[in-house]
């Protein structure tokens, strides 16, 4: 966005023509060149693009009617009282980041863990891991798929991994990897009749034909709601844990410091009884 005098607004628009004008404030396609439409579909782009010219002339217009108005004097206030926060956040943001160690240790996280298991890592939905496909039963390879599934070979886990290929969207092969049962089902679009946890607790084997899929669900683990999670399912959300509070210990001790050295040298003084 570019503010002109009515003379080079002129001759900017021989040399560029603009998407946008409101007053002397100018849209140019070089001004969103660099929005990021990478998640908008491209059938999306023109639609998500028009709103944001949109929302610019909309703030435009209300900036060049509040600028008719007499700002109170508190705005004012308000206008500067922002702006300090803003440099003064910056500028810590910049201290934090020269200092700030972002590497968690699997000790770390197991000592976390183990000390606050009980109290924070209550599990509100079951959980499970294991293997689950959904294949069309057109597909030439579902003869094989509930051997390939059984099997703890190797080899046998690739030849897996090839038949699924063209399935990607409704497979599940991270056995490693905790999910929550209900978005296993969801995922692969099969509604078991009845409760799910009781199918959960009564099969590790499910093999279902539906009216256009043929449903394969290995369990190899699983825990039930209120029981404890599993390290592996929330090692991820205690490292956030760690490393925020480690970035808030981080700044208490850049604020104290500044503190110390400011009233060593003078800088700064506090009289507070």
């Amino acid at each position: 966005m570019r503010s002109c005098s009515a003379k080079t607004s002129t001759q900017d628009a021989q040399k560029e023509s603009f998407i946008a004008c409101v007053g002397k404030q100018y849209l140019y396609p070089s001004d969103i060149s660099s929005i990021d439409l990478s998640h908008i579909d491209a059938a999306d782009a023109d639609f998500f693009i028009k709103k944001y010219v949109e929302e610019w002339a909309c703030k435009q217009l209300l900036i060049a009617q509040a600028n008719h108005q007499a700002i109170p004097l508190s705005m004012e206030d308000r206008f500067n009282d922002y702006k300090h926060d803003l440099l003064a956040y910056h500028f810590l943001e910049t201290l934090i980041e020269s200092e700030f160690d972002a590497n968690v240790s699997s000790k770390e996280i197991a000592d976390y863990y183990q000390k606050y298991k009980q109290r924070d890592f209550i599990l509100h939905h079951d959980i499970v891991r294991g293997i689950f496909l959904a294949i069309p039963k057109k597909a030439v390879c579902i003869n094989a798929v509930k051997s390939l599934m059984l099997s703890n070979k190797a080899s046998d886990r690739k030849k897996l991994q090839a038949c699924c290929k063209p399935y990607a969207r409704t497979t599940i092969l991270e056995t490693n990897q905790w999910f929550p049962w209900e978005a296993v089902l969801a995922k692969i679009g099969y509604h078991p009749p009845g409760d799910a946890t009781r199918l959960l607790k009564t099969n590790k084997f499910i093999h279902v034909a539906g009216q256009k899929h043929i449903y394969f669900l290995k369990i190899n683990q699983y825990k039930l709601a209120q029981d404890i999670a599993p390290l592996k399912a929330v090692e991820d959300r205690i490292r956030a844990i760690i490393l925020h509070k480690r970035k808030l210990d981080l700044i208490n001790k850049i604020k104290c410091k500044l503190l110390e050295d400011a009233k060593k040298n003078r800088t700064c003084i506090i009289q507070m009884d």
